[in-house]
């Protein structure tokens, strides 16, 4: 049995520091192309958390073995797609003029049991973008965007954590990942630096364009 719960955007921020570049960011070739998993490695198996894709359109994201994802666009426009129906909007700020860093997720993890589509872990073809996770008991994990390489602060509650960062795209992305300390749901690094209103920047169950 597994249990995830997954929220992003909606908490307070934590000490960080961003190494930024002057200007907005300009996309190349090379920034938009990269696809990579994420996988944590339990009971001789790899469970598959996340799937990325970075392309010339935008970020795609792909939640465990769902095939409901998230993309997030060039022009700011960020969807989260149920059952092929685009059940939450938001205007963010666009991917190919990001700054500054804000956190895309923050998941909660619980698992009992192999889920039956995992495979054993001699049977999956890890990539070396891909990244593999060894932790014990529940555990979260922060997605993160930024203009520029990230040095995330020291914090009580995730110091026996692991950070990936993947920079060879923009914006750049940095999985964090570390064991639950205790029953409190972890805060975004990151929040948006945006007021959500909806009806203006933030459609539920929205029908048209925005």
């Amino acid at each position: 049995m597994r249990l995830r719960r997954t929220v992003g955007l909606f908490r307070g921020p934590l000490n960080a520091s961003v190494r930024s570049r002057t200007a907005p960011l300009a996309l190349t070739r090379n920034d938009t192309n990269m696809r990579f998993c994420v996988y944590l490695r339990r009971f001789g198996k790899l469970h598959k958390l996340y799937r990325f894709h970075r392309a010339a359109g935008g970020l795609y994201v792909w939640s465990s073995q769902s095939q409901d994802y998230v993309s997030y666009h060039e022009d700011g426009k960020y969807w989260i797609r149920f059952r092929d129906r685009k059940t939450v909007k938001k205007l963010r700020q666009p991917l190919s003029s990001f700054e500054g860093a804000e956190t895309l997720s923050v998941s909660v993890n619980m698992f009992l049991a192999p889920m039956p589509q995992d495979k054993d872990e001699g049977l999956v073809r890890v990539m070396p973008e891909d990244i593999v996770l060894d932790l014990e008991g529940n555990f979260a994990v922060e997605v993160i965007l930024s203009a520029g390489r990230l040095e995330l602060a020291p914090h009580p509650q995730r110091s026996n954590g692991v950070v990936h960062v993947k920079d060879s795209v923009s914006p750049v992305i940095t999985v964090e990942a570390f064991p639950m300390v205790d029953n409190v749901f972890p805060l975004d690094r990151f929040p948006s630096k945006l007021k959500w209103v909806e009806g203006q920047n933030f459609f539920l169950n929205h029908e048209g364009r925005i």
